[in-house]
């Protein structure tokens, strides 16, 4: 996409977000209809889904109310996302996903506040998807689609549930360190 499209005016980039969306909303009614029992449908509505929230998050904000981004009290050390496997995912995946710049937070006096920042909108963009796979999901098992569900829970668990508590937890590790808690990104972290 252009950036001279990112920078048009406002209601120039909400009607290409709406009209995005709509073509996508197409797009996915169509597969759910035609596909939406096979293993394919369930990996690939994820990724058509992130490429709207690509193509979109680039036009429009994305974010939650701020406080929604607020870490919560049994959040604060993250070991709850720990206790969920987030480290795991984390070191599984971490070629293929965001990552932390180190050198940003080590140098920069405002670095930890601009990594937590730039965790916003893709925790933003993975939540949207979880949501909308998971009333795709509602609907497969209101037809009776347990294959679909099962596929359809794996898949937005792997590609936005995990997502979500990574960025949760890295603002976490990144409040702990501000504390003077030592946190060590570069032993399994993002």
């Amino acid at each position: 996409m252009s950036d001279h499209l990112v920078r048009a005016p406002r209601w120039v980039r909400l009607a290409v977000a709406a009209l995005f969306t709509v073509i996508f909303a197409v797009v996915l009614v169509k597969s759910v209809q035609s596909d939406g029992r096979s293993l394919g449908f369930a990996f690939g509505v994820n990724w058509l889904l992130m490429a709207w929230a690509i193509v979109v998050g680039r036009l429009v904000l994305f974010r939650f109310p701020s406080n929604y981004y607020r870490l919560r009290r049994f959040e604060k050390d993250g070991r709850i996302y720990d206790r969920l496997g987030v480290r795991w995912y984390q070191r599984s995946f971490r070629r293929f996903v965001w990552s932390v710049n180190l050198s940003l937070v080590r140098s920069q006096l405002d670095g930890r506040a601009k990594v937590m920042e730039s965790t916003y909108d893709p925790e933003s963009g993975h939540l949207y998807i979880f949501l909308i796979i998971t009333g795709i999901t509602l609907r497969a098992a209101a037809l009776g689609w347990w294959d679909s569900v099962a596929w359809l829970l794996l898949f937005n668990l792997l590609h936005n549930g995990y997502p979500v508590m990574s960025m949760r937890q890295l603002r976490a590790r990144l409040v702990a360190g501000q504390r003077g808690s030592h946190v060590d990104f570069d032993r399994g972290g993002v």
